[in-house]
């Protein structure tokens, strides 16, 4: 009991505390930002508190979704959902892209990197953005598409293919206790981190909000991801580091 009462005692306190002196990006009003994910939900399911940070930045938020999410049938309806949620976090359905390749199918499987990094190389400089996020090499949950993601970005900036002034950055994934720890992991996250964001509880309530609008995705273990995910309340982020195997040698 007695240990219950000081996590309940000390995690809120350290949650506003954390929030008040939270390290974010280094970035200024009226940037361009490009978030890479692999399929609806991921902006809201992973990079939540990120968004919000950066929109309380005066950041302009564009969203480019390398599939549909149509792994059952239900392309049509999952981009629908995309666009009511980002609405919900504060993002203009305008800013968003959802692409639809055959050879960039929803499911676990490795996207082709080149093609890949051209692709998201083209949106990068038709929306001269200032900064890039995507997920880091280990994808969150592993899943090959999120790290497809991540290659496609590493290979542009391995390469020297990005623009001069474009900085990148990756989502970290954590172990599966501290993914699932909720607010417990603000004090690791907070000691470990390089960039650290934390979701108000206003923040919280947006990224829950747009997680409804996912309808087609809530099945049950997706409520117990959203009750004890630490990713609805904190990111950490790294800058994407150079790789020696993709070089133009190759």
């Amino acid at each position: 009991m007695l240990c219950l009462f000081i996590i309940a005692t000390i995690v809120p306190i350290s949650w506003w505390i954390l929030y008040k002196f939270q390290w974010s990006l280094p970035v200024s009003s009226n940037q361009r930002c490009l978030l890479v994910i692999a399929h609806p939900d991921d902006e809201t399911m992973f990079f939540g508190p990120t968004i919000r940070r950066l929109l309380k930045s005066n950041v302009n938020i564009f969203i480019l979704s390398i599939s549909c999410g149509n792994a059952d049938g239900l392309g049509t309806i999952r981009k629908r959902e995309l666009g009511a949620a980002v609405q919900k976090l504060g993002v203009t359905s305008d800013n968003l892209t959802i692409l639809d390749f055959q050879e960039y199918p929803d499911g676990n499987v490795k996207w082709e990197i080149e093609k890949l990094s051209r692709i998201i190389l083209h949106y990068i400089e038709k929306i001269d953005c200032n900064l890039a996020i995507t997920f880091d090499s280990g994808g969150i949950s592993g899943h090959s598409n999120h790290i497809s993601c991540f290659h496609a970005l590493q290979y542009l900036y391995t390469n020297g293919l990005l623009p001069t002034d474009l900085q990148v950055f990756v989502l970290e994934t954590v172990t599966i206790l501290r993914k699932y720890s909720s607010l417990i992991d603000l004090i690791p996250s907070f000691f470990r981190s390089t960039f650290l964001n934390i979701s108000s509880p206003m923040d919280a309530l947006a990224i829950y909000s747009a997680m409804r609008e996912h309808r087609s995705q809530l099945v049950w273990f997706r409520y117990l991801y959203m009750a004890f995910s630490r990713y609805i309340f904190i990111n950490t982020l790294k800058r994407i580091p150079l790789h020696r195997y993709y070089t133009k040698s190759k």
